[in-house]
């Protein structure tokens, strides 16, 4: 039997559901900000004035010295609506600046009625931890039956605390497979494979390894696909009709057959030569783009995530919700690449703030805001490899 429908109906219910969804706040882009500019100074980051911490919203509604601050869904009963629209300025919060204007304290209203909303995992004041700068330093525990090799002794170590035993020898063919997708990226073939099978040496499996180390075309073939994706490196599509991409392939394929050292490579992809410039100069789009799409974005986002593991995207637009990093460091690092000073642009809308060339651990060491681009470039690709910056070498 055919389903029928009363369009008419359901044409008036889903623009009232559509509606609805439209009208709803939206906490990152609309309360946060607020939060964070006019509350967090004395009620976040393990400031809590008046015995009151909005770091979460668990805190939030925890209250303060007073009692509940607010009460989810009812911003009539919520203390936080009475002191925002208090008219006595001694008594008004916040108590430094302008008072909030009629959108922002309609944001907080509609916010509160409408449930408190607060994603997981954002968080008004500074991230409890973060990982630390320095390189660890790794102690070995002591060998057991003479396997003094460091990652037989991490292993024997871990399996003893753990009760475990140690795990039977692979196959000849099981190893072989491993080898040959490890280093090679592809299986052996039927003859290789029955040639080592066959082998009565026995320093076959070593002797296969270094047969594979040596095979340096093959290696980079395979280790070219994964620093293709790493390095943003394409062939065709977005900037290539118009000439803004360039690729890296022949530097890149050339460091991987040489065995270049990944410190050596990041170097020259950052205090950049002719062949490797197309990492760094990244994507030039066609048209007007949005401000965390600019080059220079582009270059502070990519080198942090590539050789930092730091996600500097959402910095490039605001200052992020999900870890420390701001927008003013996001456009200083963009700033070392940048051929003149940024104004910091929030959410495409200009704030009149200049950035500075500026590297964003300055416990390693300093970029010269004055010293010329190429200069520039050359004091980071230092300070990117420094052997004391452990987020690199982690990363990597």
């Amino acid at each position: 039997m055919p389903l029928t429908y009363n369009t008419p109906k359901l044409v008036c219910t889903f623009l009232a559901f559509t509606s609805l969804l439209s009208a709803r706040v939206d906490f990152s882009h609309e309360v946060l900000p607020i939060l964070r500019e006019r509350c967090a100074e004395c009620h976040a980051s393990g400031k809590k004035k008046g015995g009151f911490s909005m770091n979460s919203r668990s805190e939030l509604l925890k209250g303060g010295e007073s009692g509940a601050v607010v009460v989810a869904g009812k911003s009539a009963m919520s203390l936080l609506l009475e002191l925002v629209q208090e008219k006595e300025p001694d008594d008004r919060m916040p108590p430094k600046g302008d008072p909030l204007s009629s959108k922002e304290i309609k944001v907080l209203r509609d916010w509160i009625d409408q449930g408190l909303s607060w994603p997981a995992g954002i968080s008004l004041g500074k991230s409890a931890w973060e990982p630390p700068l320095k390189p660890r330093i790794v102690k070995l525990p002591p060998s057991v039956n003479g396997r003094t090799h460091p990652i037989d002794r991490i292993l024997d170590d871990y399996l003893i605390r753990k009760k475990e035993k140690p795990p039977q020898p692979s196959s000849d063919s099981v190893f072989a497979r491993r080898a040959y997708l490890d280093f090679i990226g592809i299986l052996p073939t039927p003859t290789e494979l029955n040639r080592f099978l066959r082998s009565g040496s026995q320093r076959k499996r070593i002797e296969l390894i270094d047969a594979l180390l040596a095979d340096d075309v093959a290696y980079a073939d395979h280790w070219l696909t994964f620093w293709n994706d790493l390095l943003r490196n394409d062939y065709t599509g977005t900037g290539f009709i118009t000439g803004g991409r360039k690729q890296i392939t022949t530097w890149l394929y050339g460091a991987l057959r040489e065995n270049k050292p990944y410190d050596e490579m990041t170097r020259e992809l950052i205090d950049a030569g002719k062949d490797s410039s197309g990492f760094i100069n990244g994507i030039k789009w066609r048209g007007n783009v949005s401000a965390g799409q600019t080059v220079h974005m582009q270059f502070s986002q990519n080198v942090s995530q590539v050789f930092l593991g730091i996600n500097m995207k959402c910095a490039s637009c605001h200052d992020s919700f999900i870890d420390r990093w701001t927008l003013e460091e996001a456009y200083n690092l963009a700033s070392i690449y940048a051929d003149k000073p940024l104004e910091l642009t929030r959410c495409d809308k200009p704030t009149g703030k200049t950035s500075t060339a500026k590297w964003i651990f300055p416990e390693l060491g300093e970029i010269d805001p004055k010293a010329p681009k190429a200069e520039r470039l050359k004091q980071l690709a230092g300070l990117m490899t420094h052997p004391e910056n452990g987020r690199f070498t982690r990363t990597i």
